[in-house]
């Protein structure tokens, strides 16, 4: 039975492999809205993740996460530097980045009735903004529920709970925004527990859209060069980050300088 149901599960199809690691899809913003409003989310619930050179390096070092990544549904990309080699290969492709599809989602989503749940955010303050700047700026929105989990795991009865509100509110889009990898590990460990859904990780994009942190301007990120604003931005929680990753950035271009191809086979 696990293998039928394994085989019915619908995963996109990856047009890129990176650094012979991880698999994205190549689509534009405009694909990437059709995919998300009519990929199946049955037998289990959908998953999409943005993958940028941070998931793909965390892919090389992390055997189960380089899984995780190849198996969710949609692998998107999230980052300039990918793109960069999709359009080396051919392929016609944008970043999808959270900033930029969450709105695009969100302003289909009132055309066609759809509901939200947001899984995230900081605080319950920060959900609050998070309602309200949605409600003003995209009128009509749909928003089932929000819920801010503790900085901790959920216990084993808290989590069934909160499957079992999400459940009987049933919304169409869920949107984690825990950090990644946390939030697709959770989405991948939450595909059968949650019904009918597509699931969303968008890291700080609950707080783009709550108003509490800038977005970089369109050049820096068409440049590649948008983590250089977020550096400003945050210093001390972000350079470690940017200072290790970079290096690993590097060290890893040149190892699989080339290696990264279109697809001819499952990842």
């Amino acid at each position: 039975m696990a293998n039928q149901q394994e085989n019915r599960i619908y995963r996109r199809r990856r047009d890129l492999i990176v650094w012979d690691t991880v698999g994205v899809c190549a689509t534009t913003k405009a694909q990437f809205i059709q995919e998300v409003f009519s990929m199946p989310t049955t037998p289990v619930s959908a998953t999409v993740d943005l993958v940028g050179v941070p998931a793909v390096i965390s892919s090389i070092e992390d055997p189960q996460l380089r899984k995780m990544y190849n198996r969710c549904t949609f692998a998107a990309i999230d980052g300039m530097p990918i793109v960069k080699m999709a359009r080396k290969q051919g392929l016609v492709c944008e970043r999808c980045a959270a900033p930029d599809i969450m709105g695009l989602v969100f302003a289909e989503s009132i055309r066609q009735g759809k509901t939200h749940y947001f899984y995230g955010g900081a605080d319950e303050t920060v959900l609050k903004r998070l309602r309200a700047r949605l409600e003003k700026d995209y009128p009509g929105i749909r928003i089932a529920g929000m819920y801010s989990p503790p900085f901790r795991p959920l216990t084993a009865i808290e989590d069934r709970q909160l499957c079992e509100e999400i459940n009987r509110l049933h919304p169409d889009f869920i949107w984690v925004g825990i950090g990644a990898p946390k939030q697709e590990l959770w989405m991948a460990d939450h595909q059968e527990k949650l019904h009918g859904a597509v699931m969303l990780g968008v890291g700080a994009g609950f707080n783009f859209f709550a108003g509490t942190l800038a977005k970089a301007p369109r050049w820096m990120e068409n440049a590649g060069i948008e983590w250089i604003f977020r550096l400003i931005k945050e210093p001390r929680r972000l350079w470690k980050r940017y200072l290790i990753g970079g290096m690993k950035f590097l060290f890893y271009s040149f190892r699989f300088r080339g290696k990264h191809r279109q697809h001819k086979a499952d990842a």
